[in-house]
């Protein structure tokens, strides 16, 4: 439902009641805005009256907030912060072509951020914002330009560009080895697995492959990427991860893979609405991200 122009608040209003209901106090928001208090008492009193409710109750030499000013509250400070960062990227973004990617938070900084300063170079005047996204949504709500998707390549009103298959290694840190020796891969059934609540299936299939039974083993179960490297650093168990998530601790040692790996129906798309097929920034990317794996 849109709001007629006269029931749009003014953002003035919203900063002197975010204010007073903060300090309880017309004065102490006055000195906070560097405005009269006469001024603060104005501004919430319009807004009371675009509102048609009470937003404080005055008692001696206090306010305090009516239970509609308490719930109001929060829906304030948002509209302010939503505000405030709407004009914050588009004074970052200024003169320059925007693109905006939806991603798995995980696949982007593992994977895209530390190849992105080549992008970067050849594109200098494209300004980048990526969100965190874990599930398909509708392009049509003009959130983001593309996605990374990982599944199937199935989504309505998109192409799909495979960006690479997902090769899920057993892994496990030095010092854990140290006290758990792993002689042969039986070994494996008496240890303790680290699992992604994304992935549950993956030790078992792993186990099934090898011919083993992990109904012996204890099982930790994280819902984050970061938890179970973590994990892992504090010899807790051992992982079945993405290979190329753990790129840098296989290089340095601190972790190492035991045995052969097994790989997923499941891969890594670049996903691009019909509509922006023909974005130039859209196509730049696209080229780029699909360069890197030739």
């Amino acid at each position: 439902m849109n709001l007629l122009k006269k029931h749009v608040p003014n953002i003035h209003n919203l900063h002197s009641f975010v204010s007073a209901a903060k300090h309880n106090s017309f004065t102490q928001a006055a000195i906070e805005l560097h405005l009269t208090q006469s001024a603060i008492s104005r501004q919430i009193k319009d807004l009371e009256t675009q509102l048609g409710v009470p937003l404080f109750k005055r008692i001696r030499q206090r306010v305090l907030l009516t239970d509609t000013g308490s719930r109001f509250l929060e829906d304030a400070v948002h509209i302010i912060q939503v505000t405030e960062d709407a004009m914050l990227r588009a004074m970052s973004v200024g003169a320059k072509s925007s693109l905006r990617i939806a991603a798995l938070p995980t696949f982007t900084s593992r994977w895209i951020i530390p190849k992105l300063s080549s992008f970067i170079e050849r594109n200098p005047n494209t300004a980048l914002s990526f969100s965190s996204r874990t599930k398909p949504f509708d392009f049509n709500n003009k959130m983001a330009d593309l996605a990374i998707h990982f599944g199937k390549p199935s989504w309505p009103q998109a192409s799909c560009y495979l960006l690479c298959r997902e090769q899920m290694i057993p892994v496990a840190s030095q010092n854990y080895l140290t006290g758990q020796p792993l002689s042969t891969l039986a070994d494996v059934q008496q240890m303790s697995l680290l699992q992604l609540a994304s992935r549950l299936g993956s030790w078992k299939l792993w186990f099934e492959q090898h011919q083993l039974d992990i109904s012996h083993n204890n099982h930790l179960i994280f819902d984050q990427f970061s938890m179970i490297v973590d994990a892992l650093k504090a010899d807790l168990g051992i992982a079945l991860l993405p290979k190329y998530f753990i790129a840098d601790e296989l290089a340095d040692g601190s972790i190492v893979q035991l045995a052969q790996g097994i790989e997923t129906e499941d891969c890594y798309y670049l996903v691009i609405p019909d509509d922006k097929a023909d974005n130039p920034q859209v196509i730049s990317f696209k080229d780029w991200i699909l360069g890197l794996q030739q």
